[in-house]
């Protein structure tokens, strides 16, 4: 049940090279596209080969930042307040076709740095050896936290920097699933959490003393501080970012960017309902490499690649979307601040897009027309992940492999593609991490965040860099000094940059240090983002102050469309005969536009309030109101079927929730409700493909399934492919049956459970199927 995802490209199963393709249909068979006289070689090039096959557009320059033998296939990383790299590597990832040996303990954490300061690392730590895989990294006070490929661990930094105390956090971090559908990240999102991809847990570190967050759980305590975990929405494939407001930006594997307009679980604070943020595109997803793209799981498919004339054989769209950064830095001109940049590893370059705000929704268009900011014509280029870096330029992590497919997934059209070029040599013996900058402008000075007084990092807040600004944040609340608020509002009252007012609220947030007085300062600003940060940090005020605080929202709630939906959100522990008054107001004014309904359902918080507030409201305005919450209140989108099911189904029931929440993955497309999860899969709740002939279903998960198709009637299209599972080792068919089994009894679904048997006939009618079916073939 996944649908087509990273770590880098994942698609269907074909582990003999040599696999009979008998049973291909006419337009899918697995024959090249382009002659391999015409693909040209991809041999391991140097450093100053590799840099020379690059192209950036005019104005921009390429710097090596490090190369082997400092850094190794770098993934991941996360600069520290010195502006030093911590950086996870994967060295045993894809060896070789085969995946040889690769979940051996030999990766590792590495701290980079530049000692004499000319912009290029000299010196090279290994801070942590004999990892599995490690996938995610942060700072926070004492240490770091990082995962390896299932747990998360804090390993507290010493002022030699060699590890001290060393300890799994949370031991269902990254728990089951293949190595592509796992959490990483651990991104310091401005409301002080962190978030990560393919994951729906957030994570907080507390004072020792402060407050249980709500809907968190305290899951690990050391000497510094306490970590809470709570649930966000299910978001991302590899790699998240975030913009001024906090609002996180992350892709699929065929989805170029998608933001969210909502800042995180600004929806998901009623627990009686289910409410999503939904994630729009940033920009159309064509690509335009410069070089040909053949070695790519699915390149033999039609409209993969550009089927005729002079870019023939080029990739057309994105299919492995990797880590996305929205850039904040102060090197680029002040038109590239705040743009969508993505790697496509696939296709050896770097995309960028303007972002677009309009009411309630984000969009994109392309910087260059045609063409990328960054492009390779090495195959084996592979930039997996970007940063905002403390000089203002943007870095790169280029992982520089010749595999990029995971082997569970790698189809025998693409291992042709590999053993011809030899792209499974030399492939854990390199890496580059790149600087893109604008030629013309001067860098920042290295940081030295670290041993600053929370006075000194004051004036960090105001920096015109976005990394400093965070960096700042999280330094300042970590020593937890409440004497520094007065110093902290007053930026609020003097700057006059609204990103330097947005981030000191949500510094005095952190602190929890947030006053009346505060509030009212930022309610005065001109800045619409402003007013709505000070209405988004006003949860912390004291129960007396919220009844003012609901005063002066009264007279603004309805003046601004994102005001009212700030205000909704957050006009929760009022007393109703205040807050329902200014509710219905803005329902009244505002009830047909994105959000305004979900943040009001959100914002009541409980069943209880909500009933009370549809009495309040009385019929004229409630028609739309009620019908909203019929949607959401589906009585059969949560209702299993499992108490109606014979005892051995029930059984089977069982296994197949564990494989479809642990090793299948299932719920990473389809999210663990089963309602799908925009831009990857699409619902399993009520479902005609899931609860109709049984025998469509076992076809689908044995062999895959390409859109577009109708669900109910309903036209749903992703560029992502649902890959089979018929070869995939792990799961066997008294798996698959278990899994079809749960889905058809679950979300309101009921119908005759699977069995294992079905699955050995259907494997053998189907044995020349080699690639995913279509709606047509079905």
């Amino acid at each position: 049940m996944r649908f087509l995802v990273l770590i880098f490209i994942s698609t269907t199963v074909i582990s003999n090279p040599t696999f009979s393709q008998n049973g291909d249909r006419k337009g899918h068979d697995m024959s090249d596209p382009i002659p391999a006289s015409d693909i040209p070689p991809s041999p391991l090039l140097s450093l100053d080969e590799a840099s020379k096959t690059i192209r950036v557009q005019d104005g921009f320059s390429l710097d090596i930042v490090a190369s082997e033998p400092h850094t190794f296939n770098p993934v991941h990383m996360a600069f520290d307040g010195n502006g030093r790299m911590w950086v996870c590597e994967m060295k045993t990832y894809m060896p070789d076709v085969d995946a040889t040996n690769e979940e051996s303990a030999g990766n590792c954490i590495s701290l980079l740095e530049d000692t004499d300061q000319d912009g290029k690392i000299d010196k090279r730590t290994v801070f942590l050896d004999n990892i599995i895989l490690p996938r995610a990294i942060a700072h926070v006070r004492g240490g770091i936290l990082y995962a390896d490929h299932t747990q998360l661990y804090f390993a507290e930094v010493l002022d030699d920097l060699t590890i001290g105390l060393h300890e799994v956090v949370d031991k269902d971090y990254a728990k089951g699933g293949s190595l592509e559908h796992k959490p990483n990240g651990m991104l310091y999102g401005m409301d002080n959490w962190h978030y990560n991809a393919k994951s729906d847990k957030r994570y907080k570190t507390l004072p020792l003393n402060a407050t249980t967050p709500i809907h968190s759980t305290i899951i690990y305590q050391n000497k510094y501080w306490k970590l809470a975990r709570g649930t966000t929405e299910y978001r991302g494939q590899w790699g998240l970012s975030m913009d001024d407001y906090g609002r996180l930006y992350h892709n699929g594997n065929g989805s170029v960017a998608q933001g969210e307009f909502l800042q995180p679980n600004a929806l998901n604070k009623n627990p009686s309902v289910t409410l999503k943020i939904k994630a729009n595109a940033i920009g159309e997803n064509k690509v335009y490499p410069i070089r040909i793209n053949p070695g790519i799981n699915r390149g033999y498919m039609p409209r993969m690649l550009v089927p005729e004339g002079k870019h023939k054989g080029k990739l057309v769209n994105f299919t492995a979307a990797s880590g996305n950064a929205v850039y904040r830095g102060n090197n680029f001109p002040d038109k590239f601040y705040g743009i969508s940049i993505t790697p496509e590893p696939a296709a050896n370059l770097i995309s960028a897009r303007y972002i677009h705000e309009k009411e309630g929704t984000l969009s994109g268009s392309n910087l260059y027309e045609d063409s990328e900011i960054l492009a390779s014509t090495d195959e084996r280029f592979r930039p997996v992940n970007l940063y905002t870096a403390p000089d203002g330029s943007l870095y790169i992590l280029d992982m520089y492999h010749g595999i990029l497919q995971h082997k569970v997934f790698v189809t025998s059209y693409l291992r042709r593609q590999i053993l011809s070029r030899s792209l499974d040599k030399g492939n854990n013996n390199k890496g580059r991490i790149y600087r893109l900058r604008w030629t013309e402008n001067t860098l920042n000075k290295q940081p030295n965040l670290i041993t600053k007084t929370v006075s000194e990092l004051v004036n960090d807040l105001s920096h015109p860099n976005g990394w400093w600004r965070d960096t700042a944040r999280r330094l300042i609340i970590e020593k937890d000094d409440k004497s520094i608020a007065s110093s902290i509002q007053k930026l609020i009252e003097t700057s006059a940059d609204h990103k330097v007012k947005i981030n000191a609220l949500w510094t005095l947030h952190g602190l929890d240090a947030i006053s009346l007085e505060t509030i009212k300062l930022g309610l005065s600003d001109k800045q619409t983002k402003v007013k709505t940060a000070s209405i988004a940090v006003s949860d912390k005020l004291s129960a007396s102050d919220k009844t003012s605080m609901t005063s002066i929202l009264s007279d603004i709630a309805t003046a601004d469309y994102e005001i009212a939906i700030q205000t909704a959100i957050h006009l929760d522990h009022s007393n109703e005969a205040i807050s329902f008054p200014i509710l219905k107001d803005i329902l009244e004014k505002y009830q047909d536009k994105k959000h305004v309904m979900e943040a009001i359902i959100s914002g009541l918080r409980s069943k209880e309030r909500l009933t009370s507030f549809k009495t309040f409201i009385g019929n004229v305005p409630n028609q739309k109101f009620t019908s909203k919450l019929k949607r959401l209140n589906n009585p059969n989108a949560k209702k299993s079927n499992f108490i109606k099911l014979k005892k051995v189904d029930q059984l089977a029931y069982k296994k197949g929730e564990t494989i479809f929440n642990g090793k299948a993955a299932c719920f990473g497309c389809h999210g663990k409700d089963g309602l799908g999860i925009d831009n990857m899969g699409p619902t399993l709740s009520s479902s005609d493909w899931v609860t109709g002939k049984k025998e469509r279903l076992i076809k689908v998960l044995l062999h895959g399934l390409s859109g577009p198709i109708k669900i109910n009637g309903k036209d749903f299209n992703t560029v992502m492919i649902m890959p089979g599972m018929a070869n995939n080792p792990s799961l066997s068919d008294d798996d698959l049956a278990a899994v079809s089994t749960y889905i058809r009894n679950n979300w309101g679904n009921k119908a005759s459970p699977i069995k294992a048997s079905d699955f050995e006939k259907a494997r053998i009618a189907t044995k020349g199927q080699s690639i995913p079916y279509t709606a047509n073939d079905l």
